[in-house]
């Protein structure tokens, strides 16, 4: 939520130098999207963090014994 939020703030700030005709708006608005892409976190867990039965490792290791 708030990637989108802070994205959305860019694109305006972007878009209102375009309309103002004052570059450092969109010079703003580009270190907010920097600022939304850097700080966006990805919550995704591994599978050795799921407490699954195979690890990470080992499926790894099935895997290049039959290719």
């Amino acid at each position: 939520m708030k990637l989108l939020l802070l994205m959305s703030v860019a694109l305006g700030c972007v878009a209102l130098s375009f309309a103002w005709k004052e570059p450092w708006i969109g010079g703003v608005g580009l270190l907010v999207a920097f600022v939304a892409m850097f700080t966006d976190r990805d919550d995704v867990r591994l599978d050795d963090e799921k407490r699954s039965y195979e690890t990470t490792s080992s499926v790894r290791n099935m895997r290049g014994k039959h290719r």
